[in-house]
């Protein structure tokens, strides 16, 4: 596996210098061409023209700053609440669930056998969907497929949640960990496939402004806070209502409701920022009429001023 991985990374970084010579190079010939056409310019007309490109310089702005915009736009605020709740949501029931999966298979070789198998499934699963996720995008639209992942994510919770309070007498603690499996593999594999292309969408719409000083404060602190939620969280319920072992298992009525708010948040984002994105207005607006009043009264500018010269005309032949 370290030697699978360390070829992936040389890999990827052999494409990522090939990337930036390509790019070096066709910088290079549009240098030239403009060199070439500045001197066969100079030949032509014996005259120097310059032109000179400013660039201007990227601001790079402070984690305050950036949650100072994240307060001020509403877009935004929506987008850190989705990133936010979904971290929160993996955070509540991965501990859980591993928590069964190691009293499942208490030796290190039957939880790392199990462990790759849950890895190798994501992969594929995960794969097969992004083959198809533009699809699904085309079909539904941006917000009903934004709202896959939290409502996928919800109802396998629910079961998960409602298996693990049943308690194994009346369901058995290996039917558990398969409906927590499979919930577990929908978190990752929504997220790879849906989630965050949904969540990069969402920023084609907003101005460069809220692009480049709201996406640190989306990505960075919704991601970190979110973890850092569900682990206090957790770790506060283990306290109070963890029993005197504080088992993690005693915790789940409580990690359930913490998880279903968190979904019903994620989702009251979701068809926030639905809403505001259907409401966009087109940023090319239809100047037909406009263009067509400016064409009319450009004719008849033009007949005026033909009338006028024709006028100028006859009174010269007649002075004649």
């Amino acid at each position: 596996m370290a030697v699978i991985k360390g070829a992936i990374c040389l890999g990827i970084i052999g494409i990522y210098r090939h990337v930036y010579a390509m790019a070096e190079e066709r910088d290079r010939k549009e240098r030239t061409e403009q060199s070439l056409s500045t001197i066969r310019g100079i030949q032509e007309s014996g005259k120097v023209e310059i032109t000179m490109k400013f660039k201007k310089p990227k601001q790079k702005l402070t984690l305050k700053e950036s949650a100072k915009e994240l307060l001020a736009s509403r877009e935004l605020k929506a987008m850190s609440m989705m990133v936010f709740c979904y971290n929160v949501c993996v955070e509540l029931t991965e501990v859980l669930w591993k928590a069964i999966l190691r009293k499942t298979y208490p030796t290190k070789t039957e939880y790392m056998e199990y462990m790759s198998n849950f890895s190798q499934t994501v992969g594929l699963v995960a794969f097969i969907l992004q083959l198809v996720a533009s699809e699904i995008i085309n079909v539904f639209g941006w917000k009903w497929t934004a709202m896959i992942p939290p409502v996928t994510m919800g109802v396998l919770a629910v079961a998960f949640f409602a298996a693990v309070i049943a308690g194994e007498d009346q369901i058995p603690l290996a039917q558990v960990l398969l409906i927590g499996t499979v919930q577990n593999v929908a978190n990752k594999v929504t997220k790879y496939s849906l989630f965050d292309p949904c969540k990069e969408m969402a920023y084609i719409p907003l101005g460069p402004e809220a692009k480049t000083k709201g996406k640190a404060a989306v990505d960075v602190l919704g991601a970190r806070l979110g973890r850092s939620a569900g682990s206090a969280t957790q770790q506060l319920l283990v306290f109070l209502v963890g029993g005197a072992s504080g088992s993690i298992m005693n915790c789940a009525p409580y990690i359930g409701a913490c998880y279903v708010s968190a979904i019903a948040m994620w989702s009251n984002a979701v068809s926030i920022l639905g809403k505001l994105f259907e409401s966009t207005p087109d940023p090319r607006p239809d100047n037909t009429e406009k263009l067509e009043r400016i064409g009319e009264a450009i004719t008849i500018i033009k007949t005026i001023e033909d009338a006028k010269r024709e006028k100028k005309k006859k009174e010269g032949k007649n002075k004649k």
